[in-house]
């Protein structure tokens, strides 16, 4: 019997059917125990075990079936819903976002460099306080403060159709950009680097260097491409 210890017991037994959904032990079709049987493997009542496969379909994990029983659903980065399935996205799956990225981002930060105004620096500067902010306190991942940062280079490349195609992958942008960043926690360097090459993009853009403010992005994605993919292969 795999028994839960005491202590918030629906969020222990939603972490261990998350566990093995994540190991293959249920995979993508595959239909799970019925709630007693799960009750009976965990040693704990059916109550939590319900909250827990609650948290799971709303997670987007699992599915109820109209003849009753759950199935699990297959987790894409591409329909996440919910952070709870954050750790369980396809890493490759981020680095195809990252090489959509690097398209559009290097250019985008050229034509910044071309067309900023001096609001446009000033927004840039402010992310770039906020990310030292998060960096020296350790108080966040870091993820929303270097998102505001690369929304400034976007708007100060004036360009509507650009800006509203960035907003159309907002969310995904967004979970995938702390994906990457929450690997950088309570690593120093690697967010005091992060941090750098930020400041590489935004002076290349001051100078309104559009071929040094494209490169600079490009190498802040590859690299970003590179810990990810070291991350991968350790797994």
């Amino acid at each position: 019997m795999l028994r839960i210890e005491r202590k918030k017991v629906s969020e222990q037994v939603f972490d261990r059917i998350k566990e093995m959904i994540k190991e293959g032990k249920f995979k993508p079709g595959d239909k799970l125990p019925a709630e007693y049987r799960l009750s009976e493997m965990f040693g704990v009542s059916r109550t939590p075990v319900r909250e827990a496969l609650s948290i799971l379909e709303a997670s987007g994990m699992i599915k109820s079936t109209q003849g009753g029983g759950t199935v699990v659903q297959p987790v894409s980065i591409t329909n996440l819903m919910e952070e709870t399935t954050l750790e369980m996205v396809d890493v490759d799956e981020v680095l195809q976002l990252l090489e959509v990225r690097m398209i559009l981002e290097s250019q985008t930060a050229a034509l910044a460099a071309k067309r900023r105004s001096e609001e446009d620096l000033k927004q840039m500067e402010k992310a770039l306080g906020e990310i030292r902010r998060a960096i020296e306190t350790q108080e966040a991942i870091g993820h929303e403060q270097d998102i505001l940062f690369h929304q400034a280079i976007v708007d100060a490349s004036h360009n509507p159709v650009l800006k509203q195609t960035m907003v159309g992958i907002s969310n995904l942008y967004y979970k995938a950009v702390r994906f990457s960043l929450k690997k950088n926690v309570g690593f120093y360097e690697k967010r005091k680097q992060v941090l750098e090459e930020h400041i590489t993009i935004k002076e290349a853009v001051a100078r309104r260097d559009s071929e040094a403010a494209r490169e600079a992005m490009l190498i802040h994605l590859r690299n970003a491409r590179t810990k990810l993919e070291k991350y991968r292969d350790q797994q």
